[in-house]
Parts: structure tokens; C-alpha cells; sequence
């Protein structure tokens, strides 16, 4: 999954912000969670609580498709 093909939005149903893919414009559209609700009451944004299986999922993800280790040392590199 790459994180550009994923966008989150608030989901009416549920007052939750979920993962949902970026180009699904369907009636009808589900979130990495399952999750599903119609287009049109799913608002694009980022404030509001995050579902937390969309939250694990995602950063599962991103964890998979990193460039590779990051030094995190105060000094940086030696």
C-alpha cells in the first residue's frame, strides 16, 4: 500500500477519521478497516479521532515500504 493512494475522511456513521482509498469515488466506498459509508458522508480531513485499525494498518504499512533503517542518534552518523 502506498501511503499516496490513501486520504483520510470523517465518517458521518461513526464520528470517526479513517483511511479510505484515495481514488474510490463509488457510491458506496470502504476504509482499510472495512469500515464502509457512503461517498457522500465521508468529509476529507484530518481533525476528529482516527480509527485505530486504520491507524495500525497504515503504519504497518509505511513501516513495510521504508527506505530502510533511521539513525535516530542525537550526533547523527558516524
Amino acid at each position: 500500500m502506498d501511503a499516496a493512494r490513501w486520504e483520510w475522511r470523517r465518517s458521518a456513521y461513526d464520528d470517526r477519521v479513517h483511511a479510505f482509498p484515495a481514488e474510490d469515488r463509488a457510491s458506496l466506498i470502504e476504509a482499510l478497516c472495512a469500515h464502509t459509508v457512503p461517498y457522500a458522508k465521508a468529509a476529507r480531513t484530518h481533525s476528529g479521532l482516527r480509527c485505530v485499525s486504520c491507524l495500525l494498518i497504515v503504519g504497518d504499512a509505511l513501516a513495510v515500504h521504508s527506505p530502510g533503517p533511521v539513525d535516530n542518534t542525537v550526533d547523527g552518523p558516524r
